[in-house]
Parts: C-alpha cells; structure tokens; sequence
C-alpha cells in the first residue's frame, strides 16, 4: 500500500499536475487491474446497496 502525505497548497505554489491529490485518484481508478469474480460480485452489492439508500 503507498501511503500519499495530503496539505493544503497555496494557489501560487503551482503544485505539478502529478502530485495532485485527483491525478493520484484518478490513477488508481484506471489502473488495468484483473477483476475478479469476487471483486464483481462486491460491486454488484455496493451498486444495489446505494440505489436502496
């Protein structure tokens, strides 16, 4: 697991593109990992979870 240190950057510090908290996000969620039976199965509860709430 990567652990990712998180502060409030001042608008003139022109923090890089790549050390930004969505870019790191966003990476992680297009990351072309295996999906597993499980890991669908999971989603599949999570979405049927959120449309009961």
């Amino acid at each position: 697991m990567q652990l990712h240190n998180v502060r409030v950057h001042r608008s003139d510090e022109n923090l890089a593109r790549g050390s930004q908290l969505a870019w790191k996000i966003a990476e992680v969620a297009t990351d072309p990992v295996e999906v597993t039976p499980e890991v669908t199965e999971m989603v599949i509860n999570r979405v049927i979870d959120n449309a009961s709430v």
